[in-house]
């Protein structure tokens, strides 16, 4: 049984408030870790209410799942639009690190190695499926507009970029101070540097 202090509040919305609790919880502990305990005293009720609504530890890593997951995907898929390799990486951090700013804790909630295989894990493998795959097209189309077709040249620009934006957010994650807008103006900052802009001519400014 709840304690007092949930009266008065709607099922929809108490889910919602222990949803976001559980995230950064699962976040930052990995499932394996992860204590429904700690989710119900953050969220200020009783374990037996997280049970009540969502069944299992399990069933609550889910309905994170399903509450970050989409967004994500959709926040990515919609910053694809640009043919210049250098806008296009930076659109894609910015997307990422806007849809992680009510909590930057749903990135490690999706690529948790931990999770069992069952429901959540093959719900967070889908996703994960859908995000890599669109950087995987996104270095496909980068190289293909530089005249590279290089299978392995494809194969190794991927890899390094996966690697690039989870350790980006990961490195996020440890600093509470950066806000999604100041993440996005450090990358910039930092993409001008290793990707400078090409003027007219083909002449890379300096």
């Amino acid at each position: 049984m709840a304690n007092s202090g949930t009266k008065g509040v709607a099922r929809a919305d108490r889910e919602r408030q222990l949803v976001l609790c559980a995230v950064e919880e699962f976040g930052r502990q990995g499932y394996a870790g992860a204590s429904t305990e700690r989710v119900a005293q953050a969220a200020g009720v009783s374990k037996g209410m997280v049970y009540h609504l969502f069944g299992s530890k399990e069933g609550l890593s889910r309905a994170c799942l399903e509450a970050v997951g989409p967004d994500l995907v959709d926040a990515v898929t919609a910053a694809q639009e640009s043919t210049d390799p250098r806008q296009r990486a930076l659109d894609t951090l910015t997307a990422i690190f806007t849809a992680l700013a009510e909590n930057r804790h749903a990135w490690a909630v999706i690529y948790d190695p931990t999770l069992p295989d069952g429901p959540a894990g093959q719900l967070a493998a889908g996703f994960r499926k859908q995000l890599e795959a669109l950087g995987t097209d996104g270095t496909r189309q980068i190289l293909t507009v530089a005249g590279d077709h290089d299978a392995l040249d494809h194969e190794l620009l991927d890899r390094m970029w996966q690697s690039a934006v989870a350790t980006a957010v990961r490195w996020w994650q440890t600093h509470d101070e950066l806000s999604a807008e100041e993440m996005a103006t450090r990358c910039a900052r930092l993409l001008g540097v290793l990707m400078p802009p090409v003027e007219p001519g083909g002449e890379k400014s300096v």
